[in-house]
């Protein structure tokens, strides 16, 4: 028994850091949840999106084709890792230790996943002459 509630609880907290974002019907005949739209329309779409990350908000437009499935990706930009000092040891140099200062070494920014996707709207848009 208590390995199936320790199971369930650990499937539970992986569901729980999966972006998130219920389908949304936009228009009518324009639907988007998650990863993808889905546009039974005639018309091309501009559709407006809110990613939530861990480092704040981003807002993009995604151009979604009449009479399509378009499976979309999003970015989070990364998070800057301040670094840290290094403290390099004492050198013996002439017979004597010398003081050698520390030395800031810069970290890699670290990598982001979507926290929550937000469909905010959906403007028609036709290329000129259709």
């Amino acid at each position: 028994m208590g390995l199936r509630t320790t199971l369930g609880l650990a499937a539970l907290g992986l569901t729980a850091l999966a972006p998130t974002a219920a389908a949304t019907e936009l228009t009518p005949g324009l639907t988007c949840e998650n990863y993808s739209c889905r546009n039974d329309t005639d018309d091309a779409y501009r559709v407006d999106v809110a990613i939530t990350c861990t480092n704040g908000v981003t807002t993009e437009s995604r151009q979604i084709a009449p009479r399509t499935t378009e499976p979309l990706t999003y970015f989070c930009p990364p998070q800057p890792d301040p670094g840290s000092w290094e403290y390099p040891p004492p050198e013996f140099r002439d017979g004597k230790w010398e003081y050698v200062p520390p030395k800031w070494v810069p970290a890699p920014p670290l990598p982001q996943t979507p926290l929550a996707i937000t469909y905010l709207g959906a403007v028609v848009d036709n290329p000129p002459g259709n």
